[in-house]
């Protein structure tokens, strides 16, 4: 899978797994997140619940986000 361009993180190009996939994978999942630098979107019965992303890329949202406020 392609890394992701920060400026654009589209949910069709997250790597998707299953609650249940991810809570026994977690460690690969972590380093695909960490590592990869590839976020991963975690779905439960079929609908997409929450993304995990490396810390990083999370506060460059954030950073993002609080300058579009201002």
């Amino acid at each position: 899978m392609p890394k992701i361009n920060k400026a654009s993180i589209k949910i069709d190009d997250l790597n998707m797994v299953s609650a249940t996939q991810a809570k026994n994978k977690f460690g690969d999942l972590l380093h695909q997140v960490c590592y990869e630098k590839n976020p991963v979107l975690i779905e439960k019965n079929g609908r997409p619940m929450a993304v995990i992303l490396d810390i990083d890329l999370y506060q460059e949202l954030k950073r993002g986000k609080n300058s579009s406020i201002d």
